[in-house]
């Protein structure tokens, strides 16, 4: 299980939420390092205070999942309204800063982007078929694909995430996510964890034509 912190503690280790990293659906992400000198990425999540039960439970899931092509859930805080995920750090930040900023230093070759879309499949594809509940990640988009100093991709941020019986073919949830990457299935009430095939393939162009799949700039 991932390690419990209190709070106090977790405001020195990311220097009280001075270095922030960047927003996110939810809060914002603080960089951070731990006694022992480990970086790590501190999310904190707004609006969660009330929910203590789900968010422990789903802690427990997600912390239990190892796999090298997910981002690894190192600790989390759950004391009075704070609710903190901490993460293990990327240092090259998202996808999205390497696709849709163009710059001399943000640029991903062809053989990189196309090593990414696998290691997403990848990532995606184990807590779908070999975990003993399906977690289906319902918030695929470049901002949750996060790459380390060596370009190496690992998907993040299962905090939309349903749970899903192996037996179930689909299930009822409210929806969630991102507009742009939402499957037109999800217009009906059930959704099935293919829905998530739909944010992949719209990843997958996103990063062949790199730019966005929604730009209000573009006509």
């Amino acid at each position: 299980m991932p390690t419990r912190f209190m709070y106090d503690n977790l405001k020195t280790i990311i220097e009280e939420f001075s270095k922030k990293l960047s927003i996110c659906g939810f809060g914002f992400v603080f960089k951070g390092n731990l006694s022992d000198g480990t970086k790590v990425a501190v999310k904190r999540l707004d609006g969660f205070g009330q929910v203590k039960k789900s968010f422990l439970a789903k802690v427990e899931t997600i912390g239990n999942i190892h796999h090298m092509k997910l981002v690894r859930l190192v600790g989390f805080c759950a004391e009075k309204s704070h609710r903190l995920l901490i993460y293990e750090y990327m240092s090259n930040g998202s996808l999205d800063r390497w696709i849709f900023h163009k710059s001399n230093e943000c640029v991903l070759d062809w053989q990189q982007g196309k090593k990414i879309i696998l290691v997403i499949a990848k990532g995606l594809n184990y807590p779908h078929e070999e975990c003993r509940q399906k977690i289906v990640h319902l918030d695929i988009k470049p901002q949750n694909i996060l790459l380390d100093g060596n370009f190496n991709a690992k998907v993040a941020d299962f905090g939309l995430s349903k749970l899903i019986d192996m037996d179930q073919s689909q299930v009822v949830t409210i929806m969630r996510g991102t507009p742009s990457y939402l499957a037109p299935k999800w217009l009906s009430v059930a959704i099935i964890e293919k829905v998530v095939v739909y944010s992949f393939g719209v990843v997958i162009l996103e990063i062949v034509c790199e730019r966005k799949i929604f730009d209000h700039s573009l006509d």
